[in-house]
């Protein structure tokens, strides 16, 4: 077929298999090349292009563009277009044509191109809720299942690269697999089962949000310092209730840590029942021992010289402390952090107050509102 769907949930390596086998046919003598867009991202007219009414003017779209390089590839080269995002109605039907026997797309100037013979357009969407049967029909499907890729390789993978990069030892490796390995799998199913997340997320996204804090918040290796045990064991039960327990809510966090006390043999943090104190409300301070939230919280300080907006108004508890944290725990490696909540939980303030710290030197903060 020219036209196919690798369908699957985002995490299950549809790009990556798509990549390899594009190497492997490249590899064994019929080059391969990809030309990648997300076509959700833009307009249909930015896609396909836009005719001027009063002059008359053409202005080709970013898929047309793509489409009419096909033409002017070397001989004996493939391309494949690769559609990598979500089905649309607007865009995917204006590609029937394409994805028929007459191989053709039709533009609004009256422009008829036909398929390269050497080209392939893929589609790599997460369903096809909004595409009729008419697309459908078209296209070839490989279905990816989440269930294909679990939590091992991507744990794996992530060790094998913190010890090329000597962020962590030989045996710390090891003694990470096996905490990894006794309880990570099981409290997954726990929460799945048991509990109610607030936001769907798969095994591979538990594993990597695991993955992410572990790598924030393992200290910088002097050259011949390992970390003991009990060390590396608090760290990742800090990282397993911030990654397995972070999308739920109070009532099913101390459900999980229950669960945890009956069925895993960890060192979690001490908490007094009269308290009401959840094993959440702990961190691990610098020389790896259970340290309380609350003992971070600094006394909030009313200026005495001005008057500040009320909305700045941050006044430091557990939790905005505790959200600092992890906020920066992922944002120093460079990588995105999502904070969900309702309305009136200080995401924002939050937010800019973290932004606040930066060197305005070095970093710009922008806000955007999408609704």
């Amino acid at each position: 077929r020219h036209g196919f769907m690798a369908l699957g949930p985002t995490g299950t390596g549809k790009t990556q298999c798509i990549q390899i086998l594009m190497k492997a046919m490249t590899d064994t003598g019929t080059p391969h090349r990809e030309m990648r867009m997300n076509p959700k991202a833009i307009t249909a007219s930015e896609m396909f292009g836009r005719l001027d009414v009063a002059t008359n003017d053409w202005t080709d779209g970013i898929f047309s563009t793509l489409w009419r390089r096909t033409h002017k590839v070397k001989k004996g080269e493939h391309i494949w277009l690769v559609l990598d995002g979500p089905v649309d109605a607007i865009w995917i039907e204006n590609l029937n044509s394409v994805l028929d026997d007459n191989k053709t797309l039709t533009l609004a100037n009256g422009d008829r191109i036909p398929m390269s013979p050497d080209c392939k357009i893929v589609f790599e969407p997460d369903n096809v809720d909004n595409a009729s049967p008419a697309t459908v029909s078209r296209n070839g499907m490989v279905f990816m299942s989440s269930s294909g890729l679990d939590w091992k390789p991507i744990c794996q993978g992530w060790l094998n690269y913190m010890l090329s990069q000597k962020k962590i030892t030989f045996q710390e490796s090891d003694v990470l697999m096996n905490l990894f390995d006794g309880s990570f799998v099981d409290a997954y199913r726990f929460i799945k089962n048991s509990c109610e997340p607030k936001m769907r997320a798969l095994e591979c996204n538990y594993i990597a949000q695991a993955n992410n804090l572990l790598e924030g918040l393992i200290p910088a290796k002097e050259e011949t310092s390992s970390l003991s045990n009990s060390f590396l064991e608090h760290l990742y039960i800090f990282a397993l209730m911030w990654s397995v327990g972070a999308l739920l809510e109070l009532d099913d966090r101390m459900r999980f840590e229950a669960w945890l006390r009956e069925n895993k043999h960890l060192d979690l943090p001490p908490c007094n029942a009269d308290s009401g104190d959840t094993m959440f409300e702990f961190k691990v301070d610098e020389n790896g021992d259970w340290k309380h939230w609350k003992t971070l919280v600094e006394e909030y300080v009313y200026p005495k010289d001005s008057i500040p907006p009320f909305a700045s108004i941050l006044v430091p508890n557990v939790d905005n402390v505790r959200t600092d944290f992890l906020i920066n725990a992922i944002a120093k490696q460079a990588k995105g952090v999502l904070l969900i909540g309702e309305q009136g939980t200080a995401k924002t303030v939050i937010i800019q107050g973290y932004m606040a710290k930066y060197n305005v030197e070095e970093h710009l903060s922008k806000s955007l509102n999408f609704s």
